[in-house]
């Protein structure tokens, strides 16, 4: 594994940070900082500015390495992609923002790594206050609320004949199911990321009903009479709390070919 690229400019976007006055406080985060990185990830990044800084991160960017492609993406950060489809994402905030670092989980966290630059001390503060929270604690119940919930919709859109839509909604059974799964297996260490490094860490049984659980547009009644069956399991296994005539219902809808 060669990370050879990504030490490099990691360096260089570290010293162009402390170097930018503009800045005044900066945290780096994601795999590179945990020590889990390979040659496929992302540098990940937060700049915080003065408040009332003129800043064109896109530009900034492309005077450190050359920019392929850039954009925001959905939750307002700039993605840049680089030549070898490597990634770079920059959050730049204002740094009235700094607050709410308060708010975030404190998985892997390594605020010696993570740490570029601290005008006034506030950020280095703010992560030691971080670390000091107890860690994140698996809300089994709560997950299975919420997998209970999607796979309703889920169940009712395809009953509708709404293949793609069923289809899509998958991504939030797998990732609930997924949740759960970690939770019974005692390897619960991703737990706002259940998919990261799943083949690492979960054990052969668990992968294959996962694969159960995924398919295509014309798989959607096995797919869907699969998670139904992997939730309730769950639910049982886990000492979870499931109404009984909520699990009668979708066992009755999820019967591969039934109709509502």
């Amino acid at each position: 594994m060669n990370l050879d690229r990504h030490t490099q400019l990691d360096a260089r976007l570290r010293d162009a940070t402390r170097a930018d006055s503009r800045i005044t406080h900066a945290l780096a985060y994601g795999s590179f900082t945990q020590g889990t990185a390979d040659e496929f990830s992302d540098l990940e990044y937060w700049l915080y500015l003065e408040p009332d800084a003129e800043f064109d991160v896109h530009k900034w960017l492309e005077k450190l390495t050359p920019v392929l492609h850039g954009v925001v993406n959905e939750f307002g950060a700039f993605n840049a992609i680089l030549s070898g489809l490597l990634r770079v994402e920059l959050h730049a905030v204002p740094n009235t923002s700094l607050g709410e670092l308060e708010s975030w989980g404190n998985e892997h966290l390594f605020p010696e790594r993570m740490l570029v630059k601290d005008a006034d001390g506030r950020l280095a503060a703010a992560l030691e206050k971080l670390t000091a929270k107890p860690p994140p604690q698996p809300e089994a119940q709560a997950t299975l609320d919420r997998l209970l919930n999607w796979l309703t919709f889920g169940l009712n859109v395809l009953a509708r004949g709404e293949r793609i839509r069923a289809h899509g909604l998958l991504w939030w059974i797998q990732g609930g199911l997924l949740t759960l799964a970690a939770v019974k297996s005692g390897h619960a260490e991703y737990l706002q990321s259940p998919a990261r490094l799943a083949e690492r860490r979960l054990d052969a049984e668990t992968l294959s009903r996962y694969t159960g659980v995924t398919g295509g547009v014309d798989d959607l009644e096995q797919v869907y009479a699969n998670a139904m069956a992997w939730t309730l399991e769950l639910a049982e296994s886990l000492g979870l709390t499931v109404n009984a005539e909520l699990a009668g219902d979708l066992q009755e809808r999820a019967r591969v070919g039934g109709s509502p």
